[in-house]
């Protein structure tokens, strides 16, 4: 990208896309190039709106002259595919999470991105939230000692969303636990700083009208010592932002109170796409002006307690409570930037690859873990 602006195009232009496209306004040496999608009415809608070109295949879009890097948001089962595709193409990869749906796709989109020069970023993490990464600076400072404990817990309805069937079914990187749980922990990961050596976990399935998860926990340990405890619920009940200030995972406050819609089954293509030529929901109304909060988090070191507050962080030692103001959520915009910043100073960039096997490896040990009732160890 020497001597221009990193040119970066997006495969898949479904709801996720959206939370994505909004993010190139503004970045400095950082410029939307192109689209691709399968559906004729997704590349109609994208080429009137941003006047680019839009490819049908990953493979035309791969070859295309003009572009350096794709951000992946096609269904979970296809991230591998895709992702060695663009490598081979000579483009850098930014790969939403789960990067991919076994070890082995993970091992293949790695060697693809190191065998033809390429980086290989897991997108849509966690770990650039504001505040966890304030937490991890904390640990990394060893201002309050080492870390001790990190809770993570969310209750949503994500099981109650209109959901197509395969981003129910586990085979295909679907489910909450491949779905959300990288969401979680990356977050884990991040703050304290250390490898995942053991996990012990329970999933459960407890609505008749899904064959899936929809909720999990697991307890784990890191090599330093620290423990962590993730929890995540998906019925819909009850919503874990009232124990939040009512802010949600994108930093804006909802109204207090829930009662989510129940649904009894899947969505069908026909439903989900129906104003495909409209593209997808828009969401540029879906980010608000407080930290992102997803769930509730709450890190222990050995000399204070730190949790989020609506601007940044609190922080309770033996002086007593004080707050920390972080800078604004910069969404996802900030793969975009540190791709950018890597490439310029030409170094890796974070999370890569690795960092993405690693996590789907914590979160298939959870599945294991409460599959065969027994702790999980990481070499």
């Amino acid at each position: 990208m020497a001597g221009h602006d990193l040119r970066v195009a997006i495969a898949g232009l479904g709801a996720a896309s959206n939370l994505v496209l909004p993010a190139f306004d503004g970045i400095e040496g950082v410029r939307l190039a192109a689209g691709c999608d399968t559906r004729e009415q997704a590349r109609a809608g994208f080429a009137a709106k941003y006047g680019l070109p839009v490819y049908d295949t990953i493979e035309a879009l791969s070859a295309a002259p003009d572009i350096d890097a794709i951000w992946i948001e096609t269904p979970n089962h296809l991230h591998c595919e895709h992702s060695v595709i663009v490598a081979r193409g000579g483009k850098h990869v930014i790969c939403a999470k789960p990067v991919g749906v076994t070890i082995e796709e993970c091992d293949r989109m790695i060697a693809a991105a190191r065998d033809n020069g390429v980086h290989l970023m897991q997108g849509h993490a966690k770990t650039f939230d504001p505040p966890i990464e304030a937490m991890s600076r904390l640990v990394a400072t060893g201002e309050l000692g080492a870390p001790v404990h990190v809770e993570t817990i969310l209750y949503n309805d994500w099981l109650q969303r209109p959901r197509l069937a395969e981003e129910l079914d586990s085979a295909k990187g679907g489910g909450i636990v491949l779905r959300q749980g990288p969401h979680q922990i990356d977050i884990v990961r991040r703050i304290v700083g250390s490898r995942v050596t053991g996990l012990r976990a329970y999933t459960g399935r407890h609505d008749p009208n899904f064959a899936t998860e929809g909720n999990y926990t697991a307890h784990l340990e890191f090599e330093n010592g620290a423990t962590a405890y993730v929890g995540f619920n998906g019925y819909g009940f009850f919503d874990s932002n009232e124990l939040a200030w009512n802010i949600g995972v994108y930093g804006k406050i909802s109204a207090p109170g829930y009662a989510a819609q129940r649904r009894t089954g899947v969505l069908y293509p026909k439903e989900k796409y129906a104003d495909g030529a409209k593209g997808a929901p828009a969401m540029s109304g879906i980010f608000g002006d407080k930290q992102p909060f997803f769930g509730v988090t709450i890190l222990s070191c050995e000399r204070g307690v730190v949790r989020q507050s609506p601007d940044g962080l609190f922080v309770y030692d033996t002086n007593g409570c004080r707050e920390i103001p972080l800078p604004k959520n910069p969404g996802r915009a900030a793969e975009l930037i540190e791709l950018r910043d890597a490439l310029r100073e030409n170094r890796r960039a974070f999370p890569d690859g690795e960092w993405g096997r690693a996590t789907l490896g914590v979160c298939l040990g959870i599945v294991q873990s409460s599959a065969k009732k027994t702790d999980v160890r990481f070499d």
